[in-house]
C-alpha cells in the first residue's frame, strides 16, 4: 500500500474518533448544565421559602407588648 494512502487512512481515522468524542463532550456539557439549571431553581425556591418564613418571624416579633396579650 502507498505510504500517501496508509497516512491518508491514518488521519481519518483519528478524525472520525475525533468527532466521536467531540459529540460524545458537548453531550456531557448539555447534562451539566440542565444539572446546573436545576440546581439553581432548587436553591432560588429554598430562598423564596426562607425569605418568606423570614418576614413572618420577624412580623411576629415586632408586635407591641399590648397586642401579644
Amino acid at each position: 500500500m502507498n505510504k500517501r494512502i496508509k497516512k491518508k487512512r491514518e488521519f481519518e481515522d483519528r478524525l472520525l474518533a475525533a468527532e466521536m468524542h467531540i459529540g460524545y463532550l458537548l453531550d456531557q456539557n448539555k447534562q451539566l448544565w440542565s444539572v446546573i439549571e436545576q440546581n439553581a431553581r432548587s436553591t432560588n425556591k429554598e430562598f423564596k421559602k426562607l425569605g418568606q418564613e423570614l418576614l413572618k418571624f420577624n412580623k411576629q416579633a415586632k408586635k407591641s407588648l399590648f397586642k401579644r396579650r
